[in-house]
């Protein structure tokens, strides 16, 4: 039997704080950057509440997670 190896991925924020996802927790935060990024209206929300350089971050963030 092949053995599964779980490999967690480390992200910081800006005060450098560390966060761990697992599998199931990647999963989810894949599937909900893209969905907020096709929608015309959450980008709205995300450059007024935050700025255009948070739809970069998030772009980003899923593309190095392996999204689209």
């Amino acid at each position: 039997m092949a053995e599964e190896k779980h490999t967690d991925l480390a992200l910081h924020d800006q005060t450098g704080a560390l966060l761990m996802l697992n599998k199931h927790e990647r999963k989810l935060l894949r599937e909900l950057l893209e969905m907020t990024l096709k929608s015309k209206n959450a980008r709205e929300w995300i450059i007024k509440k935050l700025g255009n350089e948070y739809i970069e971050i998030g772009e980003s963030l899923l593309k190095a997670m392996g999204g689209k």
